[in-house]
Formats: C-alpha cells, structure tokens, sequence
C-alpha cells in the first residue's frame, strides 16, 4: 500500500475518533477528506469502497448528539440561513416530480443539495468557538495547499493531476484553489509567524496551479479578488495588501509560460473559442419556454433543439451544459430556485457585512480579516462560475457556513463583553 494511502487512513480514522470526543473534529474531517477523496486519488484503489464522507457526516450526527452538552451555549445564535437551502432542496423534489424532463437525473440532484443541506448545517450549528473555527480554516487551507504541491508534481497545461467531488475537471479545481486565496494573503499579512511561513511556503505552488489550470473564468476571478482587496480593504492594511498583490503579480510572470497567455489573451474572444453565447441564449430561450424549471439534467437533454448552431459539433463530441452558474439554476429550477439562489447569497453578504461593521465591539478574534476573506473568495467563485457551472460546488455553501458561525460566535462574545462590563 503507498505512503499516501497509510497516511490518509492514519488522519482519516484519527478524524473518526476525536469526532466522538466533540463534533467539531467531524467537520474538520469530512472538509479533509473532500481534499484527499479516495476514488479520486490515484492511490484510493488500494483502500477499501467506503462511502468516505457520507461516513463522516453520520458519525459527526451521532457525535452532535450525544456530546451535545459539550457545545458551548451561544446567545443570541440564528441559523436562519439555512431556510434557504432547506427551502431550495424542496423545490428541487418538487420540480423532479412534477416538471422534470430527466427525473431519475433530477432526484438525483435533488438528494445532493437534500445532503449537501444536512452538512452545512452541522457546520454552522457545531462551530461555536474560535479555536474551532480557527482550526478548520487550517484544515481546508492546507487541502488546498496539497492540491498545489500535486499539481507541482502531476500537472502540466490544462491538467492538475487531482480532481474533487463536483470539481472534476481543472477549471473547478483551480476555481475553488482562487477562492482560497483570500484567506492566503490576509494570513500572511496580519497572521502569526506560523502561519505566515505556511502562507509563504503554499502560494507559489497555488499560482502554479492555476497557471497550469490556465482557466480564464479562474483568470478573470483572481483579478476580481485582487482588485476588490484594494477596494475594500483599509488603513496601513491596504498598503501591505498592495504590495502583496506586486508580489503575486512577479510570481505569475515568473512561473507563467507563452501558452498561458496566448489562452488568456482570448478572453475577449471567450464567445468564439468556448461557443458561450449560443449556449447562454439557448438557456434563455429553454427558461421561456419552461418557466417552473426542467430539472436535473434538463438542459444537456434538450440543448441540440435549442442550440443548433452547435448540434453537429454536439452530435460528434456529446452535449454541453449551460456553462453559466446563474442560467443553470435559472433553467434547472426556474424562477423559483434563481430567487432562493440569490437569496442565499444575498443574506450570507448581509451577515459578513455585520462582522464587519461589529469588529470593534467584539476584539477577541480577527473577525473582520475572516469576513473578508470569505466575502472575497465567495464572490471569486461566483465570478468564475458566469462561465463554468458551480451550482453543486460545496465551498459557496461551506462559505455561507462559516459566516454564519463566524457571526454567532461574535454575537456571543459581544454579549459576554457587555455581561462583564456590567459585572464591573
């Protein structure tokens, strides 16, 4: 058995057992093994045909209930986000019933976002300090980072040499790595020397990633953080995120190669080289024509009738999908799912936005530095999803997650703050 497979196996069952000390380590463990998945790692043929993940979340549930007096009491906590999805994954079965052109594809999406909202709100109900929090930052920071040191070692142009659940192709790879990226540069600026060595040591192998992935919406999306960064970031912090992006900047021409910029020089071209514009008028014309939603699937099954300029190119290399995050949700699930969609992302903005503005009553943790980072990546992964789907991509939703617990636990220590001061 390799080295790699023992090592995920040792941290794997290690992760199983401290979840039943606290639940926390569940959802540390399930984010680790979304980063390492066996089936999709070149050494998980040597392990047994486990449902890795689905293992973890059962075992964090039955944590959650038995320690559940181990959770620290949070006042004034609201998991009201959560109604989005719960509201969206009912509408999903809904128009899998009722509406769907591929109603076994449809189910079956259905049941991803029906799991996918169990997960998320184990993550935004168990994180309840910020050591806690703090430590699953660093788990998925540290997923990605091995991402770019696979990629340093298997990749090439236009492959990484690693896949993940819902992210099989490198520009979901390198979309998710960009999301990330935020949460590198703030570390590095304001972090401890730890993690300033960590950060230091990742990001050159994360911008090789992303040059290898050579991913325009990826391109397109790191530019939005960068310069959203300059935008909203302020005092001396600005200055030193400026240089940092001067210094991401030296190590994109470092690495960069004539094929990476002759691809991102194409980017005004991105109707031409990707046939984009037909697919998106295509799904427009299916979300007229079918308002409540085709379900799962539904475009690819119909898309040779509402896009014939690409059916002979089509018939010869298979359907394509909508490549388009908001028309996918828009044509999948009608009026309906595009209204929940947006509502979601909307009131995960509106909570990041109250860390933000409550920074100073609660100076126990670097709130503000962790709100911005999510802010930025989750907007970073919706602008690389205007040309790639990333409906079914789990970090936007573990965003939403963190921010609500992020939220919840300066909530509390604002509380206890003015308990004290009343004290005194």
């Amino acid at each position: 058995m390799p080295a790699t497979a023992i090592i995920f196996m040792i941290l794997y069952v290690t992760g199983l057992i401290l979840t039943f000390r606290h639940p926390y380590f569940g959802i540390a463990t399930y984010i680790f093994e979304w980063h390492n998945h066996p089936p999709y790692m070149w050494w998980g043929d040597h392990l047994p045909d486990l449902r890795w993940s689905f293992l973890v979340s059962v075992i964090t549930l039955i944590s959650l209930i038995i320690n559940h007096r181990k959770l620290k009491p949070l006042h004034g906590a609201s998991y009201k986000l959560i109604f989005w999805l719960v509201a969206f994954t009912l509408w999903m079965y809904f128009i899998s019933a009722f509406y769907a052109v591929e109603p076994k594809e449809s189910f079956r999406k259905a049941e991803i976002f029906y799991k996918l909202t169990i997960q998320i709100f184990l993550m935004m109900y168990i994180i309840r300090e910020p050591r806690h929090f703090r430590f699953i930052i660093w788990v998925l920071l540290l997923g990605v980072a091995n991402f770019g040191r696979i990629a340093f070692e298997r990749g090439s142009n236009r492959y990484l040499g690693v896949i993940a659940p819902n992210s099989t192709e490198e520009n979901a790879i390198s979309a998710h790595v960009a999301a990330m990226l935020p949460f590198f540069g703030l570390y590095f600026l304001i972090g401890k020397n730890w993690e300033k060595v960590i950060t230091l040591l990742s990001v050159p192998f994360l911008i090789n990633l992303i040059i290898l992935a050579n991913s325009r919406a990826t391109f397109v999306a790191v530019l939005v953080i960068g310069l959203l960064a300059v935008i909203w970031i302020k005092g001396k912090l600005r200055w030193r995120v400026v240089l940092a992006l001067i210094g991401g900047a030296i190590l994109v021409f470092s690495l960069s190669n004539e094929q990476f910029w002759e691809r991102q020089s194409t980017i005004d071209e991105y109707h031409e080289s990707g046939s984009r514009l037909h697919l998106w008028r295509g799904a427009i014309e299916m979300w007229k024509d079918h308002p409540m939603g085709l379900g799962g699937e539904g475009y690819q099954a119909l898309v040779m009738d509402y896009v014939p300029e690409l059916r002979e190119i089509m018939e010869e290399k298979g359907t394509k999908t909508v490549h388009n995050t908001f028309l996918l949700v828009l044509v999948e699930w009608g009026f309906v799912g595009i209204i929940l969609f947006f509502g979601l992302l909307i009131h995960t903005f509106v909570i990041l936005g109250k860390i933000r503005r409550d920074r100073l009553k609660a100076p126990g943790y670097r709130y503000y530095v962790d709100a911005m980072a999510i802010q930025m990546g989750l907007i970073g992964i919706l602008v690389a999803g205007i040309f790639h789907n990333r409906l079914y991509s789990e970090v936007i939703y573990w965003f939403s997650a963190f921010a609500v617990a992020l939220r919840n636990i300066q909530v509390n220590e604002i509380y206890e703050n003015a308990q004290l001061s009343e004290e005194v």
